[in-house]
């Protein structure tokens, strides 16, 4: 999926994401992949009537219970919602800038 035509602020996290993911720190690419969701969360109108801001990691959480969306995109948000800490979670994402695009190309679909 390509990160062309997304907003600068979601593109420089996926870039920083992928290059993390090259280095092999899969950790901040993570991150990276959830910050740029959550960037794509403000601009969609899933957001609208939240009061004040959210983390990245609750709005992954509110993705994966919107029945509107793709069950990929759900999975996709629970998948990258998921603490490596917690063993008990899985399945966690093998491939966080996949699945943060998967998730911000529907996110951005459906803008304010």
């Amino acid at each position: 999926m390509e990160q062309t035509g997304l907003p600068a602020e979601i593109a420089n996290e996926l870039s920083a994401g992928q290059k993390a993911l090259d280095d092999g720190n899969d950790g901040k690419a993570r991150v990276c992949g959830r910050r740029a969701v959550g960037k794509a969360f403000a601009r969609s109108r899933y957001s609208k009537g939240i009061a004040g801001t959210i983390s990245s990691i609750e709005s992954l959480k509110l993705i994966s219970t919107v029945e509107e969306l793709s069950a990929e995109v759900r999975d996709a948000a629970r998948r990258l919602s998921l603490s490596v800490a917690d063993t008990s979670a899985r399945p966690i994402s093998t491939e966080p800038i996949k699945d943060a695009l998967v998730i911000v190309h529907a996110l951005l679909r459906s803008q304010k």
